[in-house]
């Protein structure tokens, strides 16, 4: 009896989990959204965020696809994924005139700029951006550089260097091979914690490249509907779950 009665309940169990709508999350690597070690093993808080939200409802099973800031738009356009979190419609989508649709605001943050520490060196130090050899990574779009992207035209506007990640950009400043730097604020604080010393080897601007406004971009036609995500992100707003997983990744205190 009790054996038959366990075959049923995990019948009802994986009948529940087939019957959830997949939907596919892109993410590229943007610490501390998506990390990339070492040996090329993701991580980071859009997984934990993916997780958390699978546990969260048993409506639908969010499952990441790794794409790339350049190839974000054919891989969305190819369908291979539906919905990207800690994104915004002016990095690129309401330009391509992409079908998507924005989600409420549930993170800001933004980027700053950080230089080299010397003695004499403040923040009038990253006023005229123009004249100095600046850092980015390829793919994303930048507030001095009017949101340009192209690396042919960064190359030729401001002397820029495009690397792969914010842990480059910052050891390129480290070590001398560029003027400033631009790093999303979230990941720079963690880097900081995680580096004791080096704090004190760069200086860090006060005012931000851009604030960042990240909402989730969910396909018009996905199996999840904007107003969906907005419900789920607004409940896990109100019970604290997202303050959590803020707190946990250092990006709110």
């Amino acid at each position: 009896m009790l054996k038959a009665l366990a075959l049923i309940l995990a019948m009802l169990v994986g009948s529940a989990a087939s019957a959830r709508e997949v939907v596919k999350v892109g993410g590229y690597e943007f610490g501390p959204f998506v990390n990339l070690d070492a040996a090329g093993k993701p991580d980071g808080l859009t997984f934990a965020l993916i997780e958390t939200l699978n546990r969260y409802q048993d409506r639908f099973t969010f499952q990441v696809v790794l794409t790339s800031p350049n190839r974000r738009y054919k891989d969305f356009e190819d369908h291979k994924f539906d919905v990207i979190f800690f994104e915004s419609p002016d990095w690129g989508w309401a330009e391509k005139k992409l079908p998507v649709d924005a989600s409420q605001v549930f993170l800001d943050g933004g980027e700053q700029y950080i230089a080299l520490a010397k003695p004499g060196r403040g923040q009038d130090y990253f006023a005229h951006l123009a004249e100095k050899r600046m850092v980015g990574i390829l793919g994303y779009h930048y507030g001095f550089a009017g949101f340009e992207s192209d690396p042919a035209e960064l190359a030729k506007k401001f002397r820029m260097t495009l690397v792969n990640d914010n842990a480059a950009s910052i050891e390129m400043i480290l070590k001398d091979r560029g003027d400033v730097a631009v790093v999303t604020d979230s990941y720079l604080k963690r880097y900081l914690t995680s580096h004791p010393g080096t704090a004190d080897k760069l200086l860090v601007s006060e005012r931000l490249d851009q604030r960042y406004a990240h909402r989730a971009l969910v396909r018009r036609d996905a199996a999840i509907t904007v107003a969906d995500l907005n419900r789920l992100l607004a409940a896990m707003d109100k019970d604290q779950t997202l303050a959590r997983l803020w707190r946990d990744f250092g990006i709110k205190d």
